[in-house]
């Protein structure tokens, strides 16, 4: 039994779930996180797009199934491939989570401009998968794409939209973690066995994605500052109060935190390959603390005044 459901969460891939999160980057930056109303719906967001998620994973993998039996890594990580699960089980939770998504979004969330973002996560991951993914360079753009879906998701449910220039920062970030995925499996599987994982990785190499890296991270940096200068308008010295100034010391600890995500997947590929396993190293952690908590006060700091005056 503890197998089987080992299988089941395997197969809807729990563990790329943690990219939903992105849903709730609009409440926190349209300085609406004190606004509980919101959180119920947005909630029953993330797991739709969990769901959603999950769908494309599955479909994907039953499509693959014949490749991924050739494939050894992935006939041990993938249990259509390896038998421990069967198609047929495998399409009844397809049915399950069509019904739950469908069901939700017609009496919980019945909002047309979220459902357009589901329609757009599924189709995008569909092209990729079967038509795009074996294009260098498209390939990163189109996955990068599914994280600005994420995160418009959220502005459609709280019906309010942020800076542009924002959701440039994340789709950049976006292409940052692809690119060092690519990186990690060039370095981890070797140049032949990386193209028997993907065909596309024959037009890759370790020193051009170093350059990629190089270029991204030059944009993040002139990107999130913009949006820092743009929105809290530090242009004009006399607007500007000292918690809002406070924003721009954001900026080294967010370069602080992808300068040790580069250096631990190029010095540990693996964790290139599983993004997810950088989030808990350390100094991450700590550095990650640091910013949330500067960009929190930066954001926040009137509301908590006024919540404490009128205590």
């Amino acid at each position: 039994m503890a197998n089987k459901i080992r299988n089941i969460i395997t197969l809807l891939r729990v563990r790329q779930y943690y990219k939903n999160v992105l849903i709730f980057v609009s409440i926190f930056f349209s300085k609406r996180l004190f606004d509980f109303s919101l959180y119920i719906p947005l909630i029953f967001g993330f797991i739709l797009l969990c769901c959603t998620s999950s769908f494309n994973y599955i479909i994907n993998d039953i499509i693959d199934i014949e490749y991924d039996k050739k494939h050894t890594e992935k006939l041990k990580k993938k249990p259509l491939a390896s038998g421990d699960l069967s198609i047929y089980f495998a399409v009844a939770v397809l049915i399950v989570l069509i019904a739950i998504t469908v069901m939700s979004l017609l009496f919980l969330i019945p909002n047309w401009d979220f459902a357009l973002m589901i329609i757009l996560i599924v189709i995008t991951g569909q092209v990729y998968n079967h038509f795009l993914k074996n294009y260098a360079f498209i390939d990163i753009l189109i996955l990068s794409t599914g994280y600005l879906w994420r995160a418009l998701a959220g502005c459609m449910i709280i019906e309010e939209f942020i800076s542009a220039w924002l959701f440039l920062v994340i789709f950049e970030i976006a292409m940052f973690l692809s690119i060092a995925k690519r990186k990690g499996d060039l370095q981890f599987l070797g140049k032949d066995k990386a193209i028997e994982h993907k065909k596309v990785y024959d037009q890759y190499s370790i020193k051009l994605l170093d350059q990629f890296h190089v270029m991204i991270a030059g944009s993040l940096f002139m990107t999130y500052s913009l949006y820092l200068i743009l929105k809290f308008n530090l242009f004009e010295q006399e607007s500007v109060n000292l918690w809002e100034y406070s924003a721009i010391f954001t900026i080294p600890i967010l370069f602080y935190i992808i300068m040790r995500y580069t250096y631990l997947t190029s010095a540990k590929p693996e964790i290139a390959r599983r993004p997810e396993r950088a989030f808990l190293d350390k100094s991450i952690l700590i550095a990650g603390f640091i910013f949330l908590a500067t960009i929190f006060i930066t954001f926040y700091f009137e509301q908590i005044i006024s919540f404490f005056s009128s205590l």
